[in-house]
């Protein structure tokens, strides 16, 4: 068993900095994603509902 030790050159450190940065800005566009399909029905939800609370009173209201 060895150890097999590589010095990568620039040009290859440059790429592969490229490739994890292109990689990690996609992952954060993912999650962005994620966070906004299931938070916009939670808050379309939410809003229709405190739309609703407060309606019902003026709906009730005797004329």
């Amino acid at each position: 068993m060895s150890l097999d030790i590589r010095i990568m050159t620039l040009e290859a450190n440059e790429r592969s900095g490229f490739t994890h940065r292109a990689v990690a800005g996609m992952g954060l566009v993912g999650l962005g994603l994620a966070w906004a399909v299931l938070l916009l029905p939670c808050m379309l939800w939410l809003a229709v509902s405190h739309l609703s609370h407060r309606l019902q009173p003026l709906v009730r209201r005797p004329a």
